[in-house]
């Protein structure tokens, strides 16, 4: 039978027959992959605690006649125990693994992801910045991963670069200011998103536009190392949100759950 070695993180788990997971586990070497943990929800088993949601390990995996690869060993690095101590941690890291699960794909090397996914967990857990900050930088710099990122180095009309306020058009992907929207005549359009009716438009002013900038930009470890004045934290979270979520055609019920329990 083939053997196979892979580092990555549980993003979901199924309950299959008794003591049975099927898990869709990240890892680096081969993007997405459905695994089958065999007993490991039972407590005594060897497995139990690295097949948790959230949990970062080495798998030794085992490939069955039938093709599914099983979990025959494990080895844990980290299993973000300190995000299951609220409900505002726990839903915000059960949204980043949803959104990666479905972004994720099969046989590719997904490194870059796997890792955004690690950090914004490993920030989560240590609860030294506000979660709105962390949530809108992983969303950010996941439409940035994808290849989605939104065009804000200048006004996408006439070239300004230090307007007093500009507008992101979420459609489009490009900064627009005052002047330029007003030529447009777009200002009071509306689309379909979601299931709700909003703006396709959003004001971002040159601080806020600075950050996102940042996030888009900075070095894989360092996306996060920014501060934010708390009262654009929300403004942040919610830009970032509906550009994501604009661009990936669908929402997430875990979103939803969690901001049952943010302060947004």
């Amino acid at each position: 039978m083939d053997r196979e070695t892979v580092t990555g993180v549980v993003l979901r788990e199924y309950a299959k027959g008794d003591n049975d997971k099927l898990l869709s586990i990240l890892t680096a070497e081969h993007g997405k992959m459905l695994v089958l943990g065999k007993g490991v929800r039972s407590l005594r088993n060897k497995n139990m605690v690295a097949t948790q949601p959230f949990c970062f390990a080495t798998y030794m995996l085992t490939k069955s006649k039938s093709g599914m690869y099983y979990i025959s060993e494990s080895e844990l690095h980290e299993a973000f125990f300190d995000l299951r101590g609220d409900l505002c941690s726990l839903s915000f890291a059960s949204y980043v693994c949803e959104v990666a699960d479905h972004v994720s794909v099969e046989d590719s090397e997904d490194v870059p992801l796997l890792r955004l996914v690690l950090n914004t967990l490993f920030a989560a857990a240590g609860k030294k910045r506000p979660t709105a900050q962390i949530k809108g930088a992983f969303e950010l710099r996941l439409a940035s991963v994808l290849g989605l990122s939104p065009e804000l180095s200048h006004c996408a009309g006439c070239g300004s670069t230090d307007a007093p306020e500009f507008w992101l058009d979420i459609l489009e992907g490009e900064l627009f200011c005052a002047d330029c929207m007003a030529k447009r005549g777009h200002g009071e359009e509306t689309v379909e998103y979601s299931g709700e009716w909003s703006r396709p438009l959003c004001p971002v002013t040159p601080e806020l536009c600075e950050v996102m900038r940042f996030v888009i930009s900075a070095e894989p470890t360092r996306f996060l190392s920014f501060s934010l004045p708390e009262h654009l934290a929300a403004d942040f979270s919610s830009v970032s949100e509906r550009y994501l979520l604009h661009h990936l055609g669908r929402g997430f019920p875990t979103l939803d759950y969690y901001k049952q329990f943010s302060k947004l």
